[in-house]
């Protein structure tokens, strides 16, 4: 009675407490099966090791470069303050944010695969993987190319001794043997192997040859460059190779190629203005001669040889302002020429900003600088983007900007050296009528002799900024420079074992997990209590372990097996649900066959007769009669034979058990044509009133309800139903039968008996083989087959 009540209260509370035993379901299911874990985390972690062992590692190499602060750069001394305030005068982004991208530019990197044929790999062959090989290689490999597209090809080269090798691709049937030095007609290209650190045993080798493009991006994302902190100008490189020392080699000569074109845009700053400077130097010079040709002829015409010694304190006085005019006329002519060349927006040539005299208005030289430092940046952002990339079209538009401004400032400032000199004009002109008392002749003098002195000082300046600028573009050196060279990890940061191991490990443990998540998923059958209470709230009347003896009867008076003392237990049970002072009809169904009901309706049978009970089965499966085949007894003269008969007597057609005095056997008889006829036969409630005279207990063995109907047909003598369950046998969906027995066909003492648990695994919670006692039933397509020995033993 305790256990039926522990049954009906685990029922109530199932819902409440449906989370708490799923928990317990799956720890115990993770128990149980331990060996499946151990073998998959025992493999993945082999596979792990395997993997960490021989997959190509990767080393990690870094450098760094300096970017030079313009401020205090050599263009300083040729621009004054101008590059402090270039940035807010232009917005102009950051120079060392300008020289990040030029370092990842694709132009730089295809420099360097060209320069080092990077797109040929050599590598070292053993048996279990490659390693990559740089100047330890035993041969050089030279390529001659014939097409521009390459397609991408593995060759093994096998040194046959130290002047021939062998060569062999399988893809392009290429077998071949050849010398070192000699070149090799293939397909795509001519191929020559010169001897370098030849082994002094062979070995094979493998090259790998692909194309320009497919080394670059593969090359590509290995590189990264960013600044080091917001406030420096600092940049750190980083780059990563199977190959340390490989790769310190590809990162230096990225940086050192670097330089060399950081320093080739310098130059050319620097020509820009010489050119500049010689064209204006030959203008100067003409016009410097014809003045001197003009004036040497003046003075042999009118005999001049000295200015007349009274005219001196008035030409003293005029001498002032005419140097004044001068020096306005040199401005004027400069700002002309410069903004001639402005003029035309196409004409991207840098400014001379040397030749501006600041000392009247620095302003200028500053604008003219800023113009050129955007041009210069421009140029170098074009190494990375196209004219249609945003940051070349920002350039555009700060240059045209930047060319606006100096044209309009330009034109402000001539607008102001006009108005000066339209005064000092105005003042010689002054100077002029009181000279008029001087001699034409002197006058005329002293025209010739300012012309003179205007071009004599231009030239001169001139020749000074050519000069000087010469000097420049001899001392010209890059704005960056290395402060690391590249230097590779101690040890390769990939593969990373210690992580491959923990992810072999989770591997491991989610694999059985994954596998057993799906094999539940996809279970139908009825496994564990849960199923069962989940499904109906019928009682379970009792539980039956596994039958490992393999024969049906295994409840015998000295009989100690767990199953036997099961069936006590059920027997136990039995006395809670029945009047005992009356005989009591048990009925067996279930929902189809091979569910254990001739088993359990046997053992029960004969646990009552250890009891003094008198128990007299009734085999009334009409249709795949099996209990007196488990018995071992003859099935004739049975049921179907009395029922059909005249006769009235029960007795003459039951048989005795051999296994206790006190139970007896009705067997089915021949199978009818008509069986649910013969059971709703008036005659059958006669014959179970006349048993209950003699028996205590009635046991009836019936057909499956799932199937057909004859158990209805019988439950209205029934005093108590067994509807047997058996694990991972019974369709889930078969226990709203349960159900509709209980609820809609108002099936009285319904109790529920699980047949076949697994006791090895803690109760029915796992999938199992089959059990030992032999039956079967052929409804539905379900029949199993058994060979009945003699006294009941019976064997599937």
């Amino acid at each position: 009675m305790s256990q039926l009540v522990e049954n009906n209260n685990l029922q109530v509370a199932g819902a409440g407490d449906e989370d708490i035993l799923d928990i317990k379901k799956i720890i115990s299911r993770l128990i149980n099966n331990w060996p499946l874990f151990t073998v998959s985390i025992i493999l993945c972690l082999a596979i792990a090791f395997l993997y960490g062992k021989y997959s190509p590692p990767d080393w990690h190499i870094s450098s760094k470069i300096l970017v030079e602060d313009q401020k205090n750069g050599p263009s300083a001394a040729l621009g004054g303050s101008l590059n402090s305030d270039i940035s807010s005068l232009f917005n102009v982004k950051s120079s060392a944010d300008n020289e990040v991208q030029i370092l990842k530019s694709r132009s730089l990197m295809t420099n360097v695969v060209k320069q080092m044929q990077l797109n040929v790999r050599t590598y070292s062959v053993s048996r279990l993987k490659s390693m990559e090989i740089f100047d330890e290689s035993p041969f050089n490999v030279i390529l001659y190319y014939k097409t521009d597209t390459l397609i991408a090809r593995k060759y093994d080269i096998k040194l046959l001794d130290e002047n021939t090798y062998q060569l062999t691709n399988s893809k392009d049937g290429v077998d071949i043997k050849a010398k070192f030095d000699v070149a090799i007609d293939l397909k795509q290209y001519s191929i020559i192997l010169q001897k370098s650190n030849l082994p002094k045993k062979t070995g094979t080798y493998a090259v790998t040859i692909e194309s320009v493009d497919a080394a670059i991006d593969e090359f590509s994302p290995q590189f990264t460059a960013g600044l080091s902190d917001k406030q420096s100008t600092t940049i750190d490189l980083s780059f990563s190779y199977p190959h340390p020392k490989k790769g310190e080699a590809i990162l230096n000569r990225l940086m050192n190629q670097y330089l060399l074109n950081n320093l080739k845009n310098k130059v050319q700053i620097a020509d820009s203005t010489m050119k500049f400077i010689n064209k204006e130097i030959d203008t100067v010079f003409t016009g410097l001669n014809n003045v001197e040709k003009k004036f040497e002829d003046y003075k042999e015409q009118n005999n001049i040889a000295d200015i007349a010694e009274q005219s001196k304190s008035l030409v003293s006085s005029a001498s002032d302002y005419y140097d004044k005019l001068a020096q306005e006329s040199m401005q004027l002519a400069i700002i002309d020429n410069l903004k001639k060349q402005l003029d035309d927006p196409n004409n991207k040539t840098r400014l001379p900003s040397p030749l501006i005299i600041t000392g009247t208005d620095q302003t200028f030289g500053q604008s003219i600088n800023a113009y050129n430092e955007l041009l210069l940046a421009r140029d170098k952002a074009g190494l990375s983007f196209t004219d249609e990339n945003p940051t070349m079209k920002n350039y555009a538009v700060q240059l045209n900007t930047a060319r606006t401004n100096i044209l309009r400032s330009l034109d402000t400032y001539r607008e102001a050296l006009s108005t000066s000199k339209k005064a000092l004009e105005k003042q010689n002109g002054t100077f002029t009528n009181q000279l008029k008392q001087i001699p034409s002749k002197q006058r005329l003098y002293l025209d010739y002799q300012r012309q003179q002195q205007l071009k004599q000082e231009l030239y001169l300046y001139l020749l000074q900024k050519k000069e000087e600028t010469a000097i420049s573009r001899t001392s010209t050196i890059s704005s960056s420079r290395i402060i690391d060279y590249a230097k590779s990890e101690f040890l390769p940061y990939k593969p990373k074992k210690i992580l491959i191991y923990i992810v072999g490990l989770i591997i491991g443990l989610i694999i059985p997990g994954i596998y057993l998540f799906i094999k539940e998923l996809l279970n139908i059958r009825i496994n564990t209590k849960a199923d069962i209470e989940r499904l109906t709230t019928v009682s379970v009347i009792g539980e039956i372990s596994h039958n490992d003896e393999e024969k049906s009867l295994v409840v015998v008076n000295n009989s100690r097996s767990i199953i036997s003392e099961q069936f006590r237990s059920l027997r136990t049970n039995l006395q809670y649900a029945v009047d005992a002072s009356k005989p009591n009809v048990l009925l067996f169904t279930s929902s189809m066959s091979g569910e254990g009901k001739s088993f359990l309706s046997l053992n029960l049978g004969s646990a009552l007769a250890l009891t003094d009970k008198k128990v007299i089965f009734m085999e009334l499966d009409l249709r795949k009669p099996k209990l007196s085949e488990n018995i071992g007894l003859d099935n004739s003269n049975g049921f179907t034979n009395f029922i059909v008969s005249s006769a009235t007597d029960i007795r003459s057609i039951m048989k005795k058990t051999w296994f206790s005095e006190n139970c007896y056997l009705i067997s089915s008889g021949p199978i009818p044509p008509n069986p649910s006829e013969l059971l709703i036969s008036g005659k059958l409630e006669k014959v179970i009133e006349d048993l209950k005279t003699e028996f205590d207990y009635i046991i009836i063995d019936c057909a499956p309800i799932g199937l057909v109907t004859d158990a209805l047909l019988l439950e209205r003598f029934a005093d108590v139903v067994f509807y047997v369950v058996r694990q991972d046998y019974t369709f889930k969906s078969q226990l709203n039968i349960v159900n509709d027995l209980k609820n809609n066909k108002g099936v009285k003492n319904l109790y529920l008996l699980i047949n076949d648990i697994k006791a090895k695994n803690g109760g029915y919670a796992s999938y199992g083989q089959g059990y030992g006692y032999g039956y079967g039933y052929g409804y539905g397509g379900y029949a199993e087959e058994t060979k009945t020995t003699k006294k009941g033993r019976s064997k599937k």
